[in-house]
């Protein structure tokens, strides 16, 4: 699954607007993003072409970011159950 489609489905499960959260759901995407996030930095470390690692560079920096949001909303959840 692409990266924005992960992101976009992290960003509708932690709505706060939404009264029922999935955190098995949730957690299952963390897992899928960490998994997405290694095979990423692994091309990064492979690839020698600038422009490619400009681009897979920015592209770990963003799921790195967006999976430590949804880790802490997911041990929020976590403390309220």
């Amino acid at each position: 699954m692409p990266p924005e489609k992960l992101i976009n489905k992290l960003f509708r499960l932690l709505d706060p607007s939404r009264k029922k959260l999935k955190s098995d759901r949730i957690r299952d995407l963390l897992k899928k993003m960490k998994k997405q996030e290694k095979a990423t930095k692994s091309k990064l470390k492979k690839s020698k072409d600038k422009i490619k690692r400009k681009r897979l560079a920015t592209k770990v920096k963003i799921l790195h970011t967006q999976r430590k949001k949804a880790l802490r909303r997911y041990r929020q959840l976590m403390k309220k159950c």
